[in-house]
């Protein structure tokens, strides 16, 4: 190849480049030490500051919001320093939405220090104040009880604290908490930032999630701890908790001194997911009988599959959609979110049975419809495994799935029809969202295409496109997974 001499005006714009980079790279350098510098260890972004009202000592107020790990680890270097600074009961309040994990937090707190007091506001629930099932209302809480405790607590005394139970709304009685030996106690509760207990609170502590894991963990939670119906709970938090939380909790969560993000997943904790290998090769009715038990079960079924996208997700690159399907006349949904774990695709799910109405419920949380799928299958099955032949109007193609619990069933059921190394390791809403992105790339026009530095082979190419923009959407699925 033969070497371009350079002349001495490129020489020049070479130094300049070179200069400007060095440049930027010691500026670079020299916000990341500052930065470093600004948040150094953990324990040293807690500083304490003085009340304007007492002598007591309060937390500055940290910026940042915390991952769930970082925050337990700041909470607990906070209630040291207060406990060392200030005289008597140290009270922290950690509130946040319903789901978004404040027991959980708390629970954690009390594991890392057992000698802590934790008083739930659930158990102040006042059963007579409940209007229209509203649980959630702010006036629900019997504050004259609660403020009584916390006053005798922090005078040293033992306080009876109310016992409330879920499923039959009540009050069943009392248990005796005593003034703690660390001094420490904890309010846990969605208004444990009001107006109302702010100002005796040492430390504010928020927990807040998301919208959509937070409604997933609440609805698992009441199906547990209240035995309701999972329509009934999601109709209740959409008319009821939502409003509520936007109305009277958010506002208070802004005055906490450490705010926390928990992104904990709750699909994590699935033992038994359903394990899918998914195919466009052309199989025969005979081959997939052929392959299956003599008392498998042949059946056929239409679906409509309505994807609806959790508020403030990408639709390129969510995995974690709601899904509300139609077969015959009757509604579900569906909970999941999935991986690859090549050739298979993950998904662990829960699946609930619904009525239509509850999708106005569901965008009045702010989910949006992103696309509604027809699918009509052929379904053979046995008691190892589920396969069946679809097609997607949407897609204009048929396809075949092997589905079930067990991993080497499945691969030895997919190498008998004759699948090995045709897979397609994509969901359909997947699939969707890459040949929508590959029509986008197609349409460029072409000096676009240059300035873009598009490969020629991959936007010529939409199988290639897919397969690529498939290789990248896997990757980062399954990072987003691991965090």
């Amino acid at each position: 190849m033969k070497q371009e001499t350079a002349t001495p005006e490129s020489q020049i714009a070479s130094r300049k480049r070179k200069e400007i980079k060095s440049g930027l790279m010691a500026n670079n350098t020299s916000n990341s030490d500052s930065h470093h510098k600004r948040l150094g260890l953990l324990k040293d972004q807690v500083h304490l500051v003085k009340r304007k009202d007492s002598n007591r000592y309060v937390i500055s107020s940290i910026q940042d919001q915390l991952s769930f790990e970082k925050g337990f680890f700041i909470v607990i270097r906070a209630c040291q320093l207060l406990a060392q600074k200030n005289d008597g009961i140290i009270l922290v309040g950690v509130a946040g939405p319903s789901g978004a994990g404040k027991t959980i937090f708390t629970e954690k707190i009390l594991n890392f220090m057992p000698s802590i007091a934790v008083i739930s506001m659930d158990n102040y629930n006042d059963a007579s104040r409940i209007v229209d099932g509203n649980f959630d209302d702010p006036r629900l809480t019997d504050y004259d009880t609660l403020l009584q405790n916390l006053q005798d607590l922090k005078e040293g005394k033992t306080v009876q604290v109310p016992i409330y139970d879920f499923k039959s709304s009540s009050r069943v009685g009392y248990r005796t908490v005593e003034a703690p030996s660390s001094r420490i106690v904890i309010i846990e509760g969605i208004y444990a930032l009001s107006e109302k207990l702010r100002t005796l609170l040492d430390l504010r502590v928020s927990v807040t999630g998301g919208v959509h894991l937070d409604l997933v963990k609440r609805v698992i939670r009441d199906i547990q701890r209240a035995g309701q119906e999972p329509e009934e709970i999601i109709y209740q938090i959409s008319e009821t908790v939502y409003p509520m939380y936007k109305a009277f909790i958010e506002p208070d969560l802004q005055t906490a001194h450490i705010k926390i993000i928990n992104k904990f997943n709750p699909f994590t904790g699935f033992q038994s997911p359903t394990y899918i290998l998914k195919s466009a090769r052309n199989v025969a009715v005979d081959q997939i009988k052929a392959v299956l038990s003599e008392d498998f079960k042949e059946t056929t079924e239409q679906t409509y599959d309505i994807y609806l996208l959790p508020p403030g997700e990408d639709p390129e690159t969510c995995q974690s959609y709601l899904r509300m399907r139609n077969k015959d006349g009757k509604y579900s949904l569906m909970f999941e979110e999935w991986v690859t774990d090549s050739p298979f695709v993950i998904s662990p799910r829960i699946t609930f049975e619904v009525s239509v109405r509850l999708l106005g419920g569901l965008m009045a949380l702010g989910y949006t419809i992103a696309t509604i799928l027809k699918r009509n299958s052929h379904v053979f099955s046995d008691d190892r495994a589920c396969v069946k032949l679809d097609w997607l109007e949407q897609l204009n193609r048929h396809y075949v799935q092997v589905q079930g619990r067990d991993r080497l069933v499945l691969k030895d059921i997919g190498d008998q029809l004759g699948l090995e190394g045709s897979y397609i390791p994509r969901t359909y809403i997947e699939q969707i969202q890459l040949e929508r992105l590959v029509n986008e790339v197609m349409a460029l026009p072409d000096d676009l295409k240059t300035k873009l530095s598009l490969d020629e082979d991959l936007v010529s190419s939409p199988k290639e496109a897919l397969s690529r923009a498939s290789a990248d959407m896997v990757a980062l699925r399954n990072k987003n997974m691991r965090r």
